[in-house]
């Protein structure tokens, strides 16, 4: 019965994108170049470049190539549909470089280098190739779920599974990875490898990325700025705090 339920789920999943296929080349909808994505919606201050360099003007429905760069600015947002159907959705402050690479493990069709990202990736077959998704500190390796990521100012990878399995290694030991499961995250840092899987609702906010954030107000209100770390009481109040929303705002 299992079986046969798959084998459905398998017509179905053909037949909408048989549709699909057939709706953009009676030109309803545009067709996704390998490599490259649709805008589907777009709000705020968005700036696109082209592999030269230049800037690119965009509305729903614009076409991007493999190689352009994505850079979202306070309150932009942007949401993206690659060419097999997994949609991306970059929140404020986010930078995102459209590319195409093969890999052992798989196919890596976006490098997120920072900001937060909410994606839902197409569901992948027995025998098709993982999606793989790289940070400067991570690659994400999934076959079809829903998941947030959250690079910050240091590279430091943080991945929050909502649906589905996410494998989550890192770039210096690409061997070492770890298996999250919903509910669970993982962070890694530079040169450094996946910290063992934790339930989403318990993982500390970084405290550098804290430390930061703090010394900027303090610059901006004139007060003098402690470069030797947080104090006790703060990393205290670090430690108690709850995991920030990881979906963009």
């Amino acid at each position: 019965m299992r079986n046969l339920s798959r084998m459905l789920g398998s017509l179905i999943a053909l037949h909408i994108i048989s549709f699909a296929m057939v709706r953009a080349q009676a030109g309803e909808i545009p067709v996704v170049s390998p490599g490259g994505a649709l805008v589907l919606d777009i709000s705020g201050k968005v700036e696109v470049e082209d592999t030269n360099g230049g800037k690119i003007s965009l509305e729903r429905n614009s076409l991007l190539s493999e190689g352009t760069m994505v850079d979202t600015s306070a309150g932009g947002k942007i949401l993206l549909r690659l060419d097999d159907g997994s949609e991306f959705l970059m929140g404020p402050h986010s930078r995102m470089l459209l590319k195409r690479e093969s890999l052992p493990g798989g196919t890596t069709l976006i490098e997120f280098l920072l900001g937060k990202l909410k994606a839902v990736i197409t569901k992948r077959y027995t025998g098709s190739p993982s999606f793989l998704l790289g940070t400067p500190s991570a690659i994400v390796a999934v076959r079809g779920t829903r998941f947030y990521v959250e690079v910050n100012s240091h590279g430091v990878t943080e991945v929050d599974v909502e649906e589905g399995l996410v494998q989550v290694a890192g770039r210096i030991h690409p061997e070492r990875s770890v298996l999250l499961e919903p509910g669970f995250s993982t962070r890694v840092g530079a040169d450094m490898t996946p910290e063992a899987p934790t339930p989403t609702d318990r993982v500390r906010p970084d405290m550098r990325e804290q430390q930061d954030e703090i010394g900027r107000q303090q610059e901006v209100q004139g007060e003098p700025n402690d470069q030797h770390g947080p104090s006790e009481a703060s990393a205290q109040a670090g430690q108690q705090s709850e995991q920030p929303d990881t979906s963009p705002q």
